[in-house]
């Protein structure tokens, strides 16, 4: 007996648990019931409930990609699919947390080491500002800043730490650099 079923947009089927149709290479990640299997996985991989938007914009993100490398070959089982990638980015969001976790914890270490230093009014006012300036970068300057500057780790112990190339480490900072001094510039204090 062969059973037909209709197929719906973006290559989803109705019909009582059949696979869903193959993917065109130009359906995005919007159907509901994809971006709720997607939020499913995730929930289930322990990716807190705050986060879970940015789990769905992050496999967005890699069928986008998956799609633009593909050249007319389409994803036969859609569903399997963006079950593995969100599965995928619930382990790559647990190790990030670990990663930030032992760098937290290196950093405490660190500072406990260091004696107390008395500071003057105007450094502890010059301190709050640049504190005041680094809530404004994004999370990836802030984090190079404080490896470097704070810690005084050496571009060689960040790339080790973060797994990524020297050159990464001293482009990041350079660009680092460069925003929290625009930033003080703004706020005046430079």
């Amino acid at each position: 007996m062969v059973r037909k079923h209709r197929t719906g947009p973006a290559g989803l089927t109705d019909g009582g648990g059949a696979e869903p149709a193959a993917m065109p290479s130009g359906a995005a990640l919007s159907e509901a019931a994809d971006v709720e299997l997607v939020r499913a996985v995730l929930l289930l991989g322990g990716v807190p409930w705050g986060e879970l938007d940015d789990g769905v914009q992050q496999v967005r993100l890699k069928l986008l990609e998956t799609q633009a490398r593909q050249t007319g070959e389409v994803i036969r089982k859609r569903q399997a699919w963006l079950s593995v990638v969100a599965s995928r980015v619930a382990v790559d969001w647990h190790r990030a947390r670990a990663r930030d976790a032992g760098l937290h914890e290196r950093l405490a270490t660190r500072w406990q080491q260091r004696p107390p230093v008395e500071h003057s009014e105007e450094d502890r006012l010059l301190a709050l500002a640049v504190a005041d300036g680094l809530e404004g970068l994004p999370a990836v300057q802030r984090q190079i800043l404080a490896l470097r500057f704070y810690t005084d780790l050496p571009v060689r112990e960040i790339a080790r730490l973060l797994d990524i190339p020297e050159g990464t480490v001293k482009s990041r900072l350079h660009t680092a650099v460069a925003a929290i001094g625009a930033r003080l510039r703004e706020m005046e204090v430079i």
